[in-house]
């Protein structure tokens, strides 16, 4: 199953990255979900499978809590998935480049999220003022405008991700040196080791029932 269109792609990556804190919250947005759906929609589902199980350890604890907004490990997963099955389909050292260029354009959704959450303000202050006018109808209008905000700039990025990413992906990681390459694949056996130690770092203080120390 291979959809070229990165017009649709971008629709479903939107709707999973509407799932962090929009709309849901169904847990379709972390990366062991979001991974492998791209990876069979792309036509290699193991390598969705490899890179979500990697980016759900290492990024485990970024779960955006209040005002906090941390890296957006959805468009990581998504994004490296997409770049790695679509131009080196069932190969590992290019998921791992995928994975590594994945990681600045989520640092920029990052920036995209905070602007975005700032014009929300900006709305909820419209919202406020107009119920205190009695104009209720805003409310309902408010969330309407919010959500279709929302997922239109997330679909944008997507689209300009996948086009402008892929380009870069493809293009630089064919420059690379063999040793690099050599390193890469490495990589794809070692990362799994550092997520787990990764996971067990960030679950180091919680106590289990039945477990004394």
């Amino acid at each position: 199953m291979i959809i070229e269109n990165v017009f649709i792609l971008a629709v479903i990556a939107a709707l999973c990255g509407m799932d962090v804190t929009a709309f849901g919250q169904f847990m379709i947005c972390r990366p062991i979900f979001c991974a492998p759906l791209f990876g069979y929609i792309c036509g290699d589902v193991s390598t969705g499978l490899w890179i979500g199980m990697i980016a759900e350890m290492l990024w485990i604890n970024a779960v955006p809590l209040g005002v906090s907004v941390p890296i957006d490990i959805t468009s990581v997963s998504i994004l490296s998935t997409f770049w790695a099955c679509k131009f080196f389909s069932d190969t590992q050292p290019p998921a791992i480049w995928g994975l590594a260029l994945a990681v600045p354009f989520a640092y920029l959704y990052k920036e995209i999220d905070i602007l975005g959450r700032n014009f929300n303000i900006k709305l909820m202050r419209w919202v406020e003022n107009g119920i205190n006018s009695g104009k209720e109808y805003r409310i309902d209008l408010g969330v309407f405008i919010s959500l279709f905000l929302f997922f239109a700039r997330i679909w944008i990025f997507y689209v300009l991700a996948f086009v402008v990413g892929g380009w870069l992906f493809q293009g630089i990681y064919l420059q690379f040196p063999v040793f690099v390459i050599s390193g890469f694949k490495k990589a794809w056996y070692w990362l799994p080791l550092l997520g787990f130690g990764a996971v067990l770092y960030n679950f180091r203080n919680i106590k289990l029932p039945f477990v004394r120390k």
